[in-house]
């Protein structure tokens, strides 16, 4: 089977192919299987093309040629990384002994794989971003794979330790010898090509060297070159649409040459912008003529994005204000996502708290800097969270998710991302549709194959404009391709069949024609190991893979089929196949194109798998890492060229001016996540609900989970009534009515309805085409199935406005009251057939529900009260375009998962026990005071906060690493004099603060009764719980303004003091069970004796807690601080130094944990207990 038959078609819009310069005959075509298997790739790699413009292969360059580094050898560096025929690789050949210590190192690295679990065992790694041994060979799910990771850097001659990397650990002595031997040569044999690159930049690039730039010093001053040997399963595959895209859609563009002209990209040249509809992603058309890419999102209607740059409104409605857009308030084309609040930029300009989010690293968002993860950017927003940040995928459109087939340990299938419905958006396999808001054309497609009408709103006219540049009306695609508005004869009125001359007279709603069709499909597995993609990293270095049975570990012949391929800018596709099958590849990163201002050439590559049968994979592939402080810039004058563009982009701008830190630091977090595996995946629509709608508080106690469900609806919608009533029967089944809260927001179908409203079947008959007697007959479908729900929709209700009823329901939220009132509207609109946008009837039913009448009159009415519902229900009609949506999160781990339409009773309870699986990854023990074991429910055991300790594997500096500036301040004014007014305000949002008290609540659980507790560098809140602070017999609070700490009504004690002046503390030794230090270790500009003296008054079994976060006074912190505010895992490291040497030797049983919410201010945790 060809991979063309394989891979299913999704083609890219028009815009992006005239962009791109597509062309009858332009550019390679996509490759077969059988083409792949030899050197016959390069001839099929363009199917229109002639021999004798056959790829040339990837340069190969004997070692004792580079050694000698003549000209003739900086000419074929030059030729291997400079140019668009450049593949960004070359191949070291005949390098003495080379041979030899790579086969004995693969060997050692199959046999660990397959042959010894004990050794696995011995060293293992923390998670799998952290040195040693991760994943389980034969089932692994996660995009790493199996493998064994070690730093390089560590174990060449004078190597060291990088913490923020992690320890080393191996199985044993002899593996590790094995393996150093090996990588210590290919170390030095890199540097050597490295050097060669910078000889090229010396000569192409001007005032290179004298500017201070060299390749070759960031290489040997880089902390880390993580070699990982990689045991890819043969069940495990990824799929790659780059190449099935471009191939299709170059077909379509030819098939279209005889129908319609080619058109400029988007519509846009004439700077108007064109009528998408709602099927059409903003981002795919309509801002390419620029040159730039859209940072909008897939599930953001056109109308949502702003549009604002030629003065022009495109499909605004007059319900939805242009602010509601997102940030395109200043009149650009903002290029965040919805994920990514404004507050992010950064360090705020009063020079006070960092303004920066948890969730976004300022320039780092979810590109991670792997060395693995692609920077695809011609269908994905750059800044989405978590696509592609897989680091092996690349990023694929939010319609695309990444699979992996076979050997799903949990037995799991793969999850879809929201935007990828097997079926019409996802919401039709029960045979019912959801109701569209008036987002869409009302005669467009969707949800219309179960018999029952889509109802949609009057934000777009009723016959949309499509697509077309210049003012024609373009009929509506769907009504010809998909399922006509009923079932058989239960439609009264069929659509009207339209002709494919007079439909396609747009050759991007042809494209959009061939992307519907393909939704259809059901899943295959992918052809690819790893799909295509750039590292990210600096530069790479990888050998020829090796192949084994799964069975034995006995080493097999590459299959046909499978092997490394590369591409270059102009398309060329190659097998890598060299003339030594042990030579050392370099294949240069997006970090080293970016330095290079993109003189050289990252590597396009790819690896394909024909699912070999029992046959695993395994390479030695190592990614360099610069310093971690080094900024990704270009030489001044070469920001553009540094950057590529093009249908095989593969990356953009977003890695300019980040740090490797940032970037490595993004790809860590990603990947110790539990979201990278593939059944876990959140989609982008769920992250960017979950930051749209908090989580609160439970309501009710106890060990179980708690969910909370938020349900966006009008409350005039047949279809959520139904879903809603089956979500209530499901949780009634699994006895989870204690667990699960629902919450209600407002996403009106129709917010313009006249007061008087309209009659239903006026509404069914003009929109749908449903006679009256269909309509109240009993085979109409949406009464059978309110009917099993137990509910008997009265057909002689109206169609009225809901905007009061969603200010009531917004109301009786405070009162804990909204679920009851939802149902007590629902049966007077939808059984008794009340107007509920009458007063009286509302007043009526907030009475029923134990609500004050008078009082809730009032709140219908109330300005703010209506400010509220009428700003969600802006933020939501952005994002959503149906109703009703279910947003489903356990509370404490922010997991869950998002879905629309109607569901029966069974699914609820699938999916319900879907969000306690998701639950699970939540919580960790760590040692308390007095020898107890404290358990932290609200921590992440995956963050790499939670990780950074442990993967020292015991390790630590044996003298003090820092230097007396290190703690130096951009302010060194007495503390004094910024403290001397009182500040009574909180320096991190409710969210975090709470976390804060819900681990002060867990470690005083296992305090002994009439402990004593030191607040230091306190205030006027210590956010201890009340229930157990009144349980201590002495609560100290020090601070620096005795106002302030005259206001903490947890006292019991005040003492003043400025421990920078003085950091000698008055109280005698072993006085306290538990020291806290919350949001101020970073002012302390001598910790070593400070945490000698918490060490002091502190009980021998006690515990000392340390929080921090990302915010602070930045010119009062230390320097080592503010250097990276954001820097979580690095000042964990940090102020373990400071336990570890204040007094060296005199803390044990160290935690580092992060008990962070979803969405809010980071909180971190540095805990230690002294000696008993």
């Amino acid at each position: 089977m060809t991979m063309i038959s394989m891979l299913r078609c999704r083609s890219q819009p028009l815009a992006l192919l005239s962009r791109v310069g597509f062309g009858a005959k332009a550019g390679p075509r996509m490759l077969s299987a059988k083409s792949l298997g030899g050197l016959g790739v390069g001839a099929d790699a363009g199917r229109g093309q002639s021999a004798s413009e056959k790829p040339q292969p990837v340069v190969e360059i004997p070692y004792k040629d580079l050694a000698e580094m003549t000209p003739e050898v900086v000419q074929l560096l030059r030729k291997a990384f400079v140019g668009p025929k450049a593949y960004g690789a070359v191949a070291i050949t005949n390098i003495p002994g080379y041979a030899q210590l790579r086969r004995k190192a693969f060997r050692a690295g199959i046999d660990l794989a397959l042959l010894d679990s004990d050794g696995r065992q011995r060293a293992a790694a923390v998670n799998n971003t952290y040195p040693g041994w991760s994943g389980t060979p034969g089932s692994e799910t996660h995009p790493l794979q199996s493998s064994m990771l070690f730093n390089v850097k560590e174990v060449i001659p004078n190597g060291k330790v990088d913490p923020f990397f992690g320890k080393n650990i191996f199985p044993s002595e002899e593996y590790k010898n094995t393996w150093v031997s090996f990588s210590t040569h290919m170390h030095n044999i890199a540097m050597e090509v490295v050097r060669g690159c910078d000889r090229v930049l010396e000569e192409d690039v001007a005032d290179w060297a004298s500017h201070g730039r060299s390749l070759g010093r960031l290489a040997d001053e880089g902390p880390a070159l993580a070699g990982r040997f990689i045991c890819y399963d043969s069940g495990f595959t990824r799929e790659d649409r780059l190449m099935d895209d471009r191939d299709k859609a170059e077909d379509v563009v030819e098939q279209l040459s005889e129908i319609a002209p080619v058109k400029s990209a988007g519509h846009a040249a004439d700077g108007l912008a064109s009528m998408r509809t709602h099927s059409t992603p903003v981002k795919s058309a309509g801002h390419a003529g620029d040159g730039l890419a859209s940072m909008r999102t897939h599930s953001t209607p056109v109308k949502s994005a702003g549009h604002a740059g030629d003065g022009l409104a495109s499909m605004r409605t007059h319900s939805t204000p242009v602010k509601s857009a997102g940030h395109a308030g200043d009149g650009l084309a903002s290029m965040r996502t919805h994920s990514t609040p404004v507050k992010s930029a950064g360090h705020a300009g009063d020079g006070l708290a960092s303004m920066r989010t948890h969730s976004t690293p300022v320039k780092s968002a979810g590109h991670a800097g792997d060395g693995l993860a692609s920077m695809r950017t011609h269908s994905t927003p750059v800044k989405s969270a978590g696509h592609a940040g897989d680091g092996l995928a690349s990023m694929r459109t939010h319609s695309t998710p990444v699979k992996s087939a076979g050997h799903a340990g949990d037995g799991l299938a793969s999850m879809r991302t929201h935007s990828t419905p097997v079926k019409s958006a996802g919401h039709a396999g029960d045979g019912l549709a959801s109701m569209r808001t008036h987002s869409t054309p009302v005669k467009s497609a969707g949800h219309a194959g179960d018999g029952l009408a889509s109802m949609r709103t009057h934000s777009t006219p009723v016959k949309s404009a499509g697509h077309s540049a210049d003012g024609r009306a373009m009929s509506p695609l769907s009504n010809q391709y998909r399922n006509t508005l009923g079932s058989g004869a239960s439609r009264q009125t069929q659509v009207a069949q339209i002709s494919t001359s007079s439909l396609i007279t747009d050759q991007e709603d042809y494209l959009g024609l061939v992307a519907d069709e393909s939704l259809e499909a059901e899943p295959e597995a992918g052809d690819y190991w790893l799909p295509w993609h750039i590292d990210s990293n600096f530069v790479t270095v990888l050998h020829k893979e090796m192949y084994a049975r799964e069975s034995n570990a006995s080493l097999v012949p590459e299959p046909e089929g499978s092997g490394l391929l590369m591409m270059n800018k102009v398309g060329d596709v190659v097998k890598f196949e060299c003339s030594d099958e042990d030579a050392m590849v370099l294949q240069m990163g997006a970090f080293g194109q970016i330095y290079s201002g993109g003189q050289l050439t990252a590597c396009r590559h790819a690896v394909l798998s024909p699912r070999p049968p029992g046959t695993a994979r395994f390479n030695f592939c190592n990614f360099w890492y610069v310093p971690w402080e080094t900024v990704c810039d270009t030489p001044r004058g070469y920001e553009r060229q540094a950057i590529n563009t093009g249908w095989n982009a593969m990356m953009d701008d977003s890695y300019l001016n980040i740090t490797m830190r940032q970037s490595f630091w993004a790809f860590r977090k990603f990947m110790t996540s539990p979201e990278a595996r593939v059944q876990f995946a959140d989609s982008v629509q769920f992250k960017e609900l979950s930051e749209m709608l908090p989580l609160f508080q439970s309501k009710a106690g106890g060990s179980q989970p708690q969910i909370q469900v938020d349900l966006i609806t009008d409350v005039r919608c047949p279809f959520s009534l139904i879903s809603q009533s089956n979500l209530e029967a499901a949780v009634a089944n699994l006895s989870m009515n204690a667990q699960v809260e629902l919450r209600f927001h407002p996403l009106f179908l129709n917010p313009n309805v006249a007061k008087e409203g309209e009659s239903l079947d006026d509404y069914l008959w003009r929109e749908y085409g449903y006679t009256k007697e269909f309509a109240h007959s009993e085979d109409y479908p949406l009464r059978k199935a309110a009917v099993q729900a137990g509910i008997n929709l009265n057909p002689h209700r109206r169609v009225v406005n809901t905007f009061d009823a969603f200010c009531l329901v917004e109301a009786a939220q405070a009162m804990q009251l909204q679920q009851r009132l939802v149902q007590v509207l629902s049966r007077r609109y939808f059984e008794e057939a009340e107007d509920i946008s009458d007063e009286q009837v509302l007043v009526a039913a907030a009475v029923e529900c134990g609500m004050c009448g008078k009082e809730a009159l009032e709140k219908i009415k109330s300005l703010e009260v209506r400010a509220r519902v009428q700003g969600r229900y802006d933020q939501l009609s952005a994002r959503l375009g149906e109703v009703p949506h279910f947003l489903l999160r356990e509370r404490i781990s922010g997991n869950g998962l998002e879905v629309g339409g109607m569901r029966s009773v069974q699914e609820w309870e699938d999916l319900l026990q879907r969000v306690l699986e998701k639950s699970r990854f939540v919580g960790m023990s760590i040692p308390g005071m007095h020898g107890k074991e404290v358990f932290l429910p609200e921590a992440n055991p995956h963050a790499p906060v939670s990780l950074a300790y442990n993967a020292q594997h015991g390790w630590s500096p044996t003298t003090w690493p820092y230097q007396d500036d290190d703690f130096s301040r951009m302010d060194e004014t007495p503390d004094g004099n910024m403290y001397a007014e009182a500040r009574l305000v909180e320096h991190l949002d409710e969210s975090s603060l709470e976390r804060l008290t819900g681990a002060y609540r867990s470690i005083m659980k296992a305090a002994p009764d009439g402990f004593s507790v030191l607040d230091l560098c306190g205030s006027w809140n210590s956010h201890f719980p009340e229930e157990l602070i009144g349980h201590a017999s002495r609560v100290v609070v020090h601070g620096l303004n005795v106002k302030e700490l005259e206001a903490n009504l947890q006292a019991t004690e005040q003492h003043v003091q400025d421990l920078n002046e003085c950091s000698q503390l008055p109280w005698n030794a072993d006085s306290f069970d538990l020291i806290t230090l919350a949001l101020s270790v970073q002012y302390l500009t001598d910790p070593r004796k400070v945490f000698s003296e918490m060490h002091r008054v502190l009980k021998p079994g006690g515990m000392a807690v340390v929080a921090y976060s990302h915010r602070c006074f930045l010119e009062k912190s230390v320097r080592v601080w503010a250097d990276a505010t954001d820097d979580g895992e690095g000042h964990a490291h940090l102020i373990c130094r400071y336990f570890q040497h204040g007094p060296q030797g005199g803390w044990e049983k160290l935690s580092t944990v992060d008990v962070s919410p979803q969405h809010g201010d980071p909180l971190w945790l540095v805990l230690a207990v002294k000696p008993r």
